[in-house]
């Protein structure tokens, strides 16, 4: 039996009791194979007031059964209630002709029942719903409540993805087959596109359900933390329709999909448009042109904004740590009920500090503070911080908010620390071969690496034969398929799914690139499922100009980022192709990515930075990688790509000192900077037409 609690659960009500006798009587009751939601679905009646179900009993031999708690004195109320859940539900699930026998009738039983002590046979003769007297009264009314036979696995799931508002996140594909050739990119993007709408149990489970109190989500980029988040938001709106919400997050793009995303899962339950006025979506800045929380709390509390200029001076590595440094040592009034926060990795301290101050509630305990962390993602650094550093301490020296501590206060299985396993957006080989190239396993020394077993495994790879990770020791690292469960291998082999060229000039790569995207698009792909991000930051213009001529020649639009004028460009435009910096494309996706200009990074192909980078351009397809340079600097990074793909779904390597690699990226961060614009001069110079030899005898070297 899965357990689902969708909001708080008091320890020892009589929902607790319910909920304790049905966990300890599932063989009896034969709800071995089933589902309790508690608090969930939640709808909006017609005067917009939330219509709640108590229990929520989804059963392959009972079918789907609602029991609600009643008073004797508001029974006749609490029976409208019911009925109104009871049609609410009915209606959902007739919208599927999966579940349907006919117009009028479901493929599987729906019963409700109010649970009510103390109450004259009277009453309950008067009253639309069954009533339940005692918990032995549930194995009775259970015990009436049959299917025809059990229910079947994808009738299960079918209701199931209904109940939990899936279906309200996914969209039948507007794509239409032009064979029924499964090895075509077309029909191999509509599969895709279909195992990826339907959410996975984990992914629903924490997005449905809320605890009292902070909560941390973690995942690979790609297991679907966003939406994940979102849901949540929307989720938090249904059941406090009054609270105030914050949802914040770093990728300016990503502001579109958090709003959509929130608003089609509500509109699933309420069949209306969300309060924008309770629910905020912000920026983690913002600025004089477009509303972020740093921006906002300064302005509502008369803190004056530190300049960016002032900030790049004050840290010229994290300016947004020092203007939220600034402001969180300041008085700061509570604003918020309920904060999630994505993208966390890429966010200082400060900021959460700040969050944590703008949350209601006196102590950590009470602040109720989702934040979501991509694993292997930060931009800076592999190591997660705790929470400890993340909110800080208090005039004690102790922790504002404890997961462990917290930990103790939850009942049912509940955790304020989840792990989503699984890896949506990228096919397996895509993503072993961008930790490869992330990690540098393959070069001569790696750049960063994570610590132990259990980080490994948190992130979906196990360890063959359960190695130990003992300094200088081989040791094989794999993937499994359920971890990254896309099956465009089933079509497609590993050259159709990562494929490299290497230029001899940049004119040259320009034109590989047109080719390709000429032959996807006559398999089917749409310039709005292309995305062609730039490695090289010096060049991007160029390279950007250059493509977008060519589109144009061949009758192709793009949707240029670094030429936009606005502040917060949409990222993705029908019929468009993408053209994005790797900064500009962080959070988001394409079916088909072209990284290009990857010889760019040869300068920093030693330091986490540049490294990074590929990762984070490399795990923004959903199905295909192109990857481009010119010459010998780009061929060092190929060379790791073809190693990545021979030890596919494996990552082989010597086990690193990871404090040597901290030592190493101190001393090579030290001085970045400079040598970044050491060899720009250099560059500049060579264009103009002097030779090496000829910079070295001036330069005396």
């Amino acid at each position: 039996m899965e357990k689902i609690i969708a909001t708080e659960l008091a320890p020892n009500g009589i929902e607790s009791q319910i909920f304790t006798y049905l966990e300890d009587n599932l063989e009896e009751l034969n709800l071995e194979d089933s589902i309790i939601y508690y608090g969930f679905p939640v709808f909006k009646d017609y005067e917009d007031s939330s219509v709640k179900s108590k229990f929520c009993i989804l059963s392959k031999a009972h079918g789907l059964v609602i029991l609600n708690t009643a008073s004797p004195a508001e029974i006749e109320e609490d029976d409208d209630n019911l009925d109104q859940l009871y049609s609410f539900i009915e209606s959902a699930l007739k919208k599927s002709k999966a579940i349907r026998v006919n117009k009028k009738q479901l493929a599987i039983n729906l019963d409700s029942a109010l649970y009510v002590e103390g109450l004259s046979e009277s009453i309950v003769d008067s009253l639309e719903n069954e009533v339940i007297c005692s918990l032995q009264g549930i194995k009775l009314f259970l015990s009436e409540q049959k299917n025809e036979s059990d229910m079947l696995d994808d009738i299960f799931e079918e209701v199931r993805s209904i109940i939990e508002g899936s279906k309200a996140l996914s969209r039948a594909s507007k794509r239409i087959k032009v064979s029924e050739d499964p090895t075509t990119k077309l029909n191999v993007l509509i599969a895709l596109e279909k195992e990826v709408s339907n959410f996975d149990v984990e992914q629903r489970k924490i997005a449905i359900s809320l605890i009292n109190g902070p909560q941390r989500i973690r995942g690979l980029a790609g297991s679907g933390k966003t939406v994940v988040l979102a849901m949540k938001a929307a989720h938090i709106h249904l059941q406090h329709p009054t609270k105030k919400i914050l949802f914040t997050f770093y990728t300016k793009s990503l502001y579109g999909l958090i709003r959509e995303s929130i608003a089609r899962f509500y509109r699933h339950f309420a069949g209306d448009e969300p309060n924008w006025e309770l629910i905020e979506i912000l920026h983690s800045w913002g600025g004089k042109s477009i509303d972020g929380v740093y921006y906002n709390a300064c302005v509502e509390n008369s803190i004056a904004g530190i300049p960016f200029g002032e900030a790049k001076r004050l840290n010229p590595r994290d300016p947004f740590s020092a203007v939220c440094k600034d402001a969180s040592v300041k008085n700061i009034k509570q604003k918020y009920d309920y904060i999630l926060i994505d993208e966390a990795q890429d966010l200082p301290n400060e900021f959460f500090q700040l969050c944590y101050k703008l949350a209601h509630g006196v102590s950590g305990a009470e602040k109720n503070i989702v934040w979501g962390y991509d694993e292997l993602q930060s931009i800076f650094n592999v190591y997660q911080r705790t929470p400890e550093e993340l909110f800080g301490v208090d005039e004690k020296g102790v922790p504002r908010i404890d997961l462990n501590s917290l930990a103790s206060n939850l009942t049912f299985g509940q955790s304020n620390d989840l792990v989503l396993y699984k890896c949506y957006r990228n096919p397996l080989e895509v993503l072993v071969t961008a930790h490869a190239l992330g990690f540098a396993v393959y070069a001569n020394k790696p750049v960063q690496m994570l610590e132990n077993k259990e980080h490994w495994e948190d992130v979906g790879y196990y360890i063959e034969n359960d190695s130990e990770l003992i300094v200088g020791s081989d040791v094989r690292i794999g993937r499994k398929r359920e971890s990254s469960p896309l099956s465009i291998y089933e079509h497609q082999d590993v050259q159709d799914i990562i494929q490299y060229y290497k230029a001899s000039s940049v004119d040259n790569e320009c034109d590989w690139i047109i080719a390709r995207i000429l032959e996807a698009k006559n398999e089917g792909i749409k310039p709005h499922d292309i995305l062609i991000i730039c490695l090289d930051d010096r060049h991007a213009k160029i390279y950007f100009s250059k493509l977008s001529l060519l589109l144009v020649q061949n009758g192709l639009r793009s949707n240029n980022l670094l030429a936009s004028s606005s502040s917060a460009p949409p990222f993705m435009l029908e019929e468009m192709i993408t053209l994005s910096t790797v900064h500009r494309a962080k959070g988001n996706e394409a079916a088909m990515v072209f990284s290009v200009g990857i010889d760019g990074l040869y300068n920093e192909r030693e330091l986490r930075s540049g490294r990074n980078k590929i990762f984070t351009a490399f795990t923004r397809t959903k199905a295909w990688l192109r990857v481009t340079g010119i010459g010998e600097k780009a061929q060092l990074f190929f060379d790791e790509i073809d190693k990545s793909i021979s030890e596919s779904p494996f990552l082989s390597f010597k086990v690193p000192d990871t404090q040597e690699i901290e030592t190493i990226q101190r001393d090579l961060a030290i001085k970045p900077q400079e040598m970044v614009k050491l060899n720009e001069m250099v560059e500049s110079l060579i264009e103009k037409g002097y030779s090496k030899e000829d910079i070295q005898l001036e330069l005396k070297l």
